[in-house]
């Protein structure tokens, strides 16, 4: 009986152990690494807030992204990025600088093609953002400390992301991307006003 549940368990250790080199080495064979910077175009879409104007303003992201090609011509994409975010926020004469700095994770399904030696692609998916600094810079306010237990803009948030591009033969990347946010980043007042953030961003990239 025990030499049997010895010949079972190698049996299923083996099993997992040749399923695991071949998982690898799928992984090796379709993953594909790179590095991207990108200037960036952002403010905000506003509801319910007459009188108040969002300018948007040039930031800034970088990050990397891993690819996984499950077939000839569909990849699924994620960017890891660090995001600088700048607009103007003006309201009766009044005017000041919104900042923000923090984190985009985009994941694209993607469509790509090889076109003149080189690769064509365009995809889109949903998108997840962690702040990790927003003010409005003259007035020195800091946009996520509570005041009366609410913070005035949330940290998290989401939305829809949307991507193409194209790959050279020497593995530089150009690429264009466009985001919209799907809720409030308003915590302060959310069911009376309505601020949406959007950003429109290009960049180059290099894949490993």
């Amino acid at each position: 009986m025990k030499k049997s549940a010895v010949i079972v368990a190698l049996f299923f250790m083996g099993f997992i152990s040749v399923n695991a080199q071949g998982l690898m080495g799928y992984l090796k064979s379709h993953l594909e690494l790179g590095v991207k910077g990108e200037a960036n175009y952002s403010g905000f879409l506003l509801k319910d807030m007459e009188g108040v104007k969002s300018e948007m303003g040039v930031g800034g992201n970088v990050g990397t992204f891993i690819k996984l090609n499950i077939s000839e011509h569909f990849a699924i994409q994620e960017d890891i990025l660090f995001s600088y975010q700048s607009s103007k926020i003006k309201q009766n004469g009044w005017e000041d600088t919104y900042q923000y700095f923090g984190t985009e994770v985009p994941i694209y399904l993607m469509g790509q093609w090889n076109v003149s030696g080189g690769r064509f692609y365009a995809g889109a998916g949903p998108y997840f953002s962690l702040g990790l600094s927003a003010k409005m810079k003259d007035a020195d306010i800091d946009l996520y400390k509570k005041v009366d237990d609410e913070r005035p803009m949330k940290r998290l948030s989401n939305g829809l992301a949307a991507q193409i591009g194209y790959e050279f033969s020497n593995k530089i990347q150009l690429n264009a991307s466009y985001k919209i946010g799907l809720g409030n980043t308003l915590d302060a007042n959310e069911d009376l006003y309505k601020m949406v953030p959007h950003s429109v961003s290009l960049g180059i990239g290099y894949r490993f």
